[in-house]
């Protein structure tokens, strides 16, 4: 499948993969690469209603982060959702895998946020609830070899595939960084309803 969007996401591959690179292999221009919701919502959201009903979730996950008062740090966005599933995998994506990298707000430490707010740490009840499959990663409260530590794990992760009908496990391949500021929500959901009006909704 062809996308023709020609913004900061590049398009597929020959594998119908996000490339991890642009250019040559020392080039600056890489995964993650870093877009606006608004960028997200037209180069994912315009290959179906069923991807466009996930960024909704997205969108839905993002507010209860910013209710809970996580407005500083970012996501990684990631799994089949950013891989061209369609042709590879004749289906739509199922879900959005997230890690959200996040400062938790002054006050709290990560054991009493997690008791305020515990459904956050609990990845069952975030795919339930907004169809995320979401990794919770505080990094105002860990020393920098922790920090470090993590983000080379889920950088590690998500830089290769897992194999499919398709694509070989192993093989490289990128995703895409978004700030967690509320800032862009707004326009990013107005986006998201554009889309939907222009293409008949979610269904």
């Amino acid at each position: 499948m062809t996308n023709a969007y020609a913004g900061r996401i590049p398009d597929w591959d020959n594998a119908g993969l996000l490339p991890p690179f642009l250019g040559n292999p020392a080039s600056p221009d890489r995964s993650p690469y870093r877009a606006s919701l608004s960028e997200m919502m037209v180069r994912f959201g315009s290959a179906g209603a069923g991807r466009r009903e996930l960024l909704a979730g997205l969108l839905d996950f993002r507010a209860a982060l910013h209710g809970a008062g996580l407005t500083r740090g970012f996501q990684w966005i990631d799994g089949s959702f950013v891989e061209d599933v369609e042709s590879l995998r004749e289906r739509a994506p199922g879900d959005i895998d997230v890690v959200t990298f996040f400062y938790i707000p002054e006050g709290h430490t990560e054991g009493s946020f997690a008791d305020a707010f515990p459904d956050f740490f609990n990845p069952p009840a975030m795919k339930r609830a907004f169809g995320i499959d979401a990794y919770p990663m505080p990094i105002n409260l860990n020393d920098l070899e922790t920090i470090i530590r993590r983000v080379a794990y889920w950088h590690d992760m998500w830089s290769h595939t897992r194999g499919g009908q398709m694509t070989r496990e192993g093989t490289r391949k990128g995703y895409v960084q978004v700030d967690l500021d509320p800032s862009e929500d707004e326009s990013a959901r107005a986006e998201l309803d554009r889309m939907n009006r222009k293409n008949g909704g979610l269904s």
